[in-house]
């Protein structure tokens, strides 16, 4: 299978407008055009390839990257986006987890009410992830505990393959906040923490 080629969009603000600078293989230079709304762009720089390569658009098979000329904006937009796709990918871990250790505490005996209090949530929710596991929409659940349930907290945290930027906020705040505590102490703390933040929305782990 052959490579795709991939086009360059360079966008900077005029006026109301955006200017556009497309560039990429087989452009013998580079061509520059303008959008109302940057929606617009990969549509606009898929057009002027198609003139500029005199073949028709739906020829084009290529990828469109998009960037703009303010490095300052450029390098703001990188980190915002990397931590929100840290933090997706932190809360599909923490609701695997959340299943799986779900399914084992209620394999080993535990009722609703103590699951629940142990991982700081509602009975009715720890009934809801009951029930969708014995639909198969959690059928990955026992496999996941069998593997994880007896790991310690740091080597589960090791697992979900986050950021060196959150991996260092999980460790500062969730680990050595209670470090040399037992670890009834440690779980206490925890859930305590994870209380205040589900309660407060506008509390952050840099408030605690």
């Amino acid at each position: 299978m052959s490579k795709r080629d991939t086009y360059t969009i360079t966008a900077s603000r005029s006026d109301a407008w955006w200017a556009l600078t497309v560039s990429g293989p087989r452009l013998k230079r580079s061509y520059h055009t303008q959008v109302k709304r940057l929606e617009q762009s990969e549509e606009m720089a898929r057009d002027l390839v198609a003139a500029m390569l005199d073949v028709g658009v739906s020829e084009i098979d290529a990828d469109f990257e998009l960037t703009v000329t303010d490095d300052e904006v450029a390098a703001e937009l990188e980190a915002t986006l990397t931590t929100r796709l840290a933090a997706t990918l932190v809360k599909q871990k923490a609701a695997e987890a959340t299943q799986a250790t779900v399914a084992d505490l209620a394999r080993r005996g535990y009722v609703h009410r103590d699951i629940g209090y142990l991982l700081g949530m509602s009975h009715q929710a720890v009934g809801k992830l009951l029930n969708e596991a014995e639909k198969g929409t959690a059928a990955s659940a026992d496999d996941a505990s069998t593997h994880s349930a007896a790991l310690p907290l740091k080597e589960k945290l090791d697992q979900l393959c986050m950021t060196r930027d959150t991996e260092a906020l999980f460790r500062s705040y969730l680990l050595e906040v209670a470090a040399g505590d037992p670890a009834d102490r440690k779980l206490n703390r925890l859930r305590a923490l994870g209380g205040q933040l589900r309660h407060d929305k506008r509390r952050r782990l840099t408030d605690t």
